[in-house]
């Protein structure tokens, strides 16, 4: 399966006349969030492939103004063509009022939240969050930290690869697009970047407890 990752800065070649031509074998489009709503639905005009996305720490509208024609992967395992996505959007909290933000309790709780849904679908294929795994590809500053809670449920699902955003390819000089954690793909999808869905060696297929949207689908 091909993924376009998109998260933080709109890709020109993804938002004009180019569109199209780029989407061109793209199976599944993975936002990671702090994107705007119609450049999410501008994307849909231009391909059959489904987009879905997690939060961003800057996307508090999405509530009220939520993306048409996407589908929101928050809080939950959605399982689309045949693979398995469990979004987590959101930062770190670094300041008391931000409605997209959480401290490293808040995010563990919400992954104790999914245990059952992990369960009954059987794990997941694809982890898409906003924020980067803690220490590797976030940054020192609370603004750019990591979620460490992410770590354990990396090594317990052992899922295919981990999309994340939040960190931006201008931020530094030495900006790496992908990295590993303990054998396992970690991506920073700034602006867009196209891969194949690796292959895991023990994946379990998908069960029918799984949330299908196939109705959903059906409108591209």
């Amino acid at each position: 399966m091909r993924i376009m990752a998109i998260a933080d800065e709109p890709a020109p070649r993804l938002w004009g006349d180019q569109c199209r031509a780029a989407l061109e074998g793209i199976d599944l489009i993975l936002s990671a969030g702090d994107l705007p709503a119609r450049y999410l639905s501008f994307l849909t005009c231009f391909t059959s492939a489904p987009v879905v996305y997690v939060r961003g720490n800057h996307d508090d509208r999405y509530e009220t103004e939520p993306p048409e024609g996407c589908l929101c992967a928050e809080d939950a395992v959605l399982q689309v063509k045949g693979v398995r996505i469990l979004g987590l959007g959101g930062s770190v909290r670094y300041r008391p009022d931000g409605r997209n933000m959480y401290t490293e309790r808040e995010m563990a709780d919400r992954i104790a939240g999914l245990r059952r849904k992990i369960r009954k679908t059987g794990g997941f294929d694809v982890l898409l969050t906003h924020a980067p795994l803690r220490g590797c590809g976030d940054q020192e500053n609370l603004t750019h930290r990591g979620f460490e809670c992410f770590r354990d449920l990396l090594r317990e699902v052992r899922p295919a690869v981990m999309v994340h955003g939040h960190v931006h390819q201008a931020y530094s000089a030495f900006f790496q697009r992908q990295r590993e954690f303990e054998g396992i793909p970690v991506i920073n999808a700034c602006s867009c970047f196209a891969f194949d869905l690796p292959e895991t060696p023990n994946r379990r297929e998908p069960t029918r407890a799984g949330i299908r949207y196939m109705k959903k689908m059906s409108q591209y």
